[in-house]
């Protein structure tokens, strides 16, 4: 299953340049929607097919609130103005739901420490072949004497802050040789690629992401033993260093002398975002309890700049599914969180701190970014989640067979649903991406 989903993820990132040109698809971000979609929905329909299919029991309460934000989310489309596209959003969210039992299904059939070997492999693949085509580029760029801006390095990707939104997931991950003694042998190599990550970081001017990796950090470093908060800190202040010590050599220092240009600034302003929740914080209030529903942000009226989502987790939930349903996700996301963080203070349960760790970053970069927005970070988040509650201590069911139809059913509706949207002319307003992208995407 992780290697199926590391081949999957990288064709749809690193390869995605390549691919795009074998498949009659416009552009790269519907070619990893196709992907996700795709990837997700036949997994799920092959496995449901499985006799033995055991699924995470989850608690009443995480029950409770999953069922009722999805009540309130099919509510708020109804009564939206453009309720066939809410209906299209919530399709979308059942099938990551969906895509998460079944993912937990599967990865628990597989030994803990087996299940994290395969994660950092697929961390370490994914950070070799993005390094290895980021060098080259950079290497022709020097002998072209052609100066590069924040995009021109990396491809794959339509917007360089969708690969800024896998960094935040990936590079915890070379984490895993600190805390797993058979990946032990590999900490030099961790080291010397998560200092290429913070290259990249600096490059592409990922001021957020930089920041939800810091901030994640240390929060993580407060719940951790000793012995491990220091090796923690000990290997990401030296990555980070060396990272910025590549920086200012490949970025800035050479391309001064070659090119006698730079294409490092300092930027100060908040790129509109700010701007986008002072909206949201204004337009609430004319529907409050209920939002304007699902995706409906991508046709705000009167919105500042015409991005389709407002690049913050919450503010998207509060204008969308209104206050009571944005309340109750975030106080349960973040019980879910603290509970996880509280359960490294143990030393036996450090070894799924570089997860924890991943998904925190994630979850903090989502207040400035669009980490729950697109395709390949949606599909890498419920992935890293399915491996997180494997540490959980959590009881599986056996599937019914009236369950098993639902589900089937449910996938099959949802694929349906998303699928006949593509290049819909009711898009062409929206502009930028949402689930399909119809024309343009901005830098």
């Amino acid at each position: 299953m992780i290697a199926a989903f590391t081949c999957l993820f990288l064709l749809g990132t690193v390869f995605a340049i390549n691919l795009i040109h074998t498949v009659n698809i416009d552009n790269e971000y519907d070619l990893k929607r196709f992907i996700v979609v795709g990837f997700i929905s036949f997994f799920s329909l092959f496995l449901l097919t499985i006799k033995e299919v055991q699924l995470i029991k989850i608690s009443t309460l995480s029950k409770t609130i999953l069922c009722g934000f999805i009540c309130l989310a099919v509510y708020s489309a109804l009564v939206s103005k453009h309720p066939y596209w809410g209906m299209v959003e919530i399709a979308n969210i059942s099938l990551f739901i969906v895509g998460f039992y079944l993912f937990s299904a599967c990865i628990r059939t597989i030994e803990q420490h087996k299940l994290l070997c395969g994660v950092y492999t697929f961390s370490l693949l994914f950070s070799i072949l993005t390094f290895c085509k980021y060098i080259l580029f950079l290497f022709f760029s020097y002998f072209d004497a052609q100066s590069f801006n924040i995009h021109g390095l990396l491809s794959g990707y339509v917007n360089v802050r969708f690969f800024n939104q896998l960094q935040v997931m990936l590079v915890p991950l070379l984490f895993l040789p600190l805390v797993l003694p058979a990946l032990a042998k590999f900490k030099r190599i961790s080291l010397a690629f998560i200092a290429l990550h913070w290259l990249a970081l600096l490059q592409t001017e990922a001021r957020g992401a930089a920041l939800s990796l810091i901030i994640a950090l240390v929060i993580i470093a407060i719940f951790l033993p000793r012995e491990m908060r220091n090796r923690l800190g000990i290997t990401s202040l030296k990555a980070m260093l060396f990272g910025i010590v590549l920086w200012f050599v490949l970025i800035y220092l050479i391309p001064y002398c070659l090119m006698d240009a730079v294409s490092f600034q300092i930027r100060t302003s908040s790129s509109g975002r700010i701007d986008l929740w002072l909206y949201v914080l204004q337009a609430i209030p004319e529907q409050p309890w209920t939002g304007f529903g699902p995706m409906s942000f991508a046709w705000a009226e009167g919105k500042p700049i015409i991005n389709a989502h407002p690049h913050n987790s919450v503010m998207q939930l509060l204008y969308e599914y209104g206050v009571i349903a944005c309340v109750a996700i975030v106080v349960w996301a973040m019980s879910g969180v603290y509970r996880h963080l509280s359960s490294l203070k143990v030393a036996a349960s450090t070894q799924s701190m570089p997860v924890t760790y991943a998904v925190l970053s994630a979850l903090i970069y989502s207040l400035f970014s669009g980490v729950i927005v697109m395709p390949m970070a949606q599909l890498l988040l419920i992935f890293l989640l399915a491996v997180q509650v494997q540490f959980c201590g959590c009881n599986f069911y056996k599937l019914e067979i009236r369950v098993r139809v639902l589900l089937i059913a449910a996938v099959t509706v949802s694929l349906s649903m998303l699928l006949l949207t593509y290049q819909s002319e009711e898009l062409l307003p929206a502009l930028l991406p949402r689930v399909w992208v119809n024309g343009l995407i901005g830098y």
